[in-house]
């Protein structure tokens, strides 16, 4: 290493250093209201508990998450506790939540009745307001390490077990600048049933890297398909041939085996986006570290005139298929506008037109997807493979397409086969989108309550006057439809 290299690193180390113990400073004082929270759960557990034993239940209630280990940012507002019940009380999940919805209602904190409301969606649970403070009950089973799992929370008091004895003291205090980073970065997952680095995730790479820094090291030089093995502490970046079936299910670009079910990539909802979005931003922090990696920017957004203007400028055609959320939980939007993503990408792919991005989002009214595409025409030339040149289908082949009025190029040799390029006739995209929606939903794979609900009350939006509404009535829709178009990410407008 050169001198004026080691001067360089020397400095950036002292200046991340200085930079991170402003952050942790800032983080803490947010915590002032730690012992308050801790009450008002510690009081909501036992009335819970009181209630259920009441009604005839078994079970047993436990503060979980980021809160008890003390790995939470102090501008978090909603908090977790846990029901925990016995195996044999699966089938009363939504008999118990009931119940335990009718007797809170009639409870107070601090002489404020409480406010509870039931979630319905993959995963229910109830939500409660207590005061000021905003706490979901989640409900998990009694299960034991290996055992197959019911609910997806039944592995989380498995993980605050795991994490207690694992991370020192001082850990805590690395995950608060990692999760903080992160979410600056904006690849930080903080709603249940979005896609990103949820804080489970960032504990654990914390455990396995031994501090910020070192991570943020680790991060910069990954590669898709890493693959980081907690207990055994080890990265590496695998050949897909060498991947085992398990992680071939899907296609990840990174996967952090679970340290207790090593057959579980708990960064299975990392976007490939998101990964080397973390990627790139790490890389920067190491070369020159500003506070500004952790001070969320407020999005300035621009009239709707002007956003109009930048998408004609892009040269791209831009559409919105949106649908109301009318109170649904960002959960079960979430859902829906993945299962949206994956079934419109599918069909806009197989009748070939030409998808630059498209993004997945849920806004304050509405939940949807987002597309760019480079043109609004489907691409015109089709190729088609005929037979072996010695086949017998040969001749059949050539008969049919020499004198086609849709072949522009053909029959013609390549290698061993006979093959053709057709014309195709296609809509434009947006008429294509609507007749997808209004006619044809049934070849789109989603769920038949959602097909329903896509053909009944889905809207495919261009630029007009009610993506205008939309956009001046709805913050977020606004902020998430301007980023999507921009692109370029909210942390470089620091540097």
């Amino acid at each position: 290493m050169s001198k004026k290299s080691s001067v360089r690193e020397h400095n950036n180390n002292e200046k991340h250093k200085k930079i991170e113990q402003q952050v942790i400073e800032v983080i803490q004082v947010q915590w002032g209201r730690h012992e308050e929270i801790r009450e008002v759960l510690s009081i909501l557990k036992e009335k819970i508990l009181l209630d259920l034993n009441s009604l005839g239940f078994k079970g047993r209630v436990e503060a979980q998450g980021s809160f008890v280990r003390k790995t939470y940012l102090g501008e978090d507002d909603v908090y977790d506790l846990l029901l925990i019940l016995p195996q044999s009380e699966r089938a009363k999940v939504h008999q118990i939540l009931d119940s335990l919805l009718k007797r809170l209602k009639k409870d107070r904190i601090r002489n404020s009745l409480l406010e509870v409301t039931k979630q319905t969606g993959k995963i229910p649970y109830l939500r409660i307001i207590a005061g000021d403070e905003y706490v979901n009950l989640f409900v998990g089973f009694d299960v034991t390490p290996g055992e197959k799992q019911i609910s997806i929370f039944d592995s989380i008091p498995m993980h605050t077990q795991y994490l207690l004895t694992h991370m020192q003291e001082n850990d805590r205090n690395e995950v608060l600048l990692l999760k903080k980073f992160m979410k600056t970065v904006g690849v930080y997952r903080n709603e249940l049933g979005a896609i990103g680095f949820n804080g489970y995730l960032c504990e654990l790479l914390i455990v396995f890297y031994g501090s910020f820094w070192d991570t943020i090291k680790g991060i910069s030089s990954w590669k898709p398909r890493t693959i980081i093995d907690i207990k055994r502490k080890k990265v590496q970046i695998e050949d897909v041939d060498s991947l085992t079936s398990e992680m071939l299910n899907r296609y990840y670009p990174i996967y952090v085996q679970d340290p207790l079910n090593p057959k579980d990539n708990v960064a299975a909802d990392v976007s490939m986006l998101q990964f080397m979005s973390l990627i790139a931003a790490a890389n920067i922090y190491m070369f020159d570290p500003t506070i500004h990696f952790f001070e969320a920017l407020p999005c300035e957004i621009p009239p709707f005139d002007d956003l109009v203007r930048k998408i004609i400028s892009t040269g791209r055609e831009t559409l919105v298929l949106v649908l109301k959320r009318n109170f649904q939980e960002a959960e079960i939007c979430w859902q829906k506008a993945l299962s949206i993503k994956s079934a419109f990408v599918s069909e806009i792919f197989a009748n070939n037109y030409i998808l630059e991005r498209s993004y997945a989002f849920v806004s304050d009214d509405y939940y949807g997807l987002m597309i760019s595409l480079m043109n609004a025409d489907p691409q015109l030339l089709r190729r088609k493979d005929g037979p072996d040149i010695t086949s017998n289908e040969s001749l059949e082949f050539l008969k049919r397409y020499s004198k086609h009025i849709d072949v522009v190029a053909g029959p013609f040799i390549d290698n061993d086969r006979w093959a053709v390029y057709l014309s195709k006739k296609g809509q434009k995209i947006r008429d294509f989108l609507e007749n997808l929606v209004k006619k044809n939903t049934f070849v789109l794979n989603v769920d038949s309550f959602l097909k329903v609900e896509i053909k009944e009350k889905m809207k495919v939006l261009g630029i007009d006057e009610l993506l205008r509404e939309i956009y001046e009535f709805d913050s977020t829709f606004a902020e998430i439809l301007y980023t999507f178009i921009e692109r370029k990410p909210l942390w470089i407008c620091n540097l």
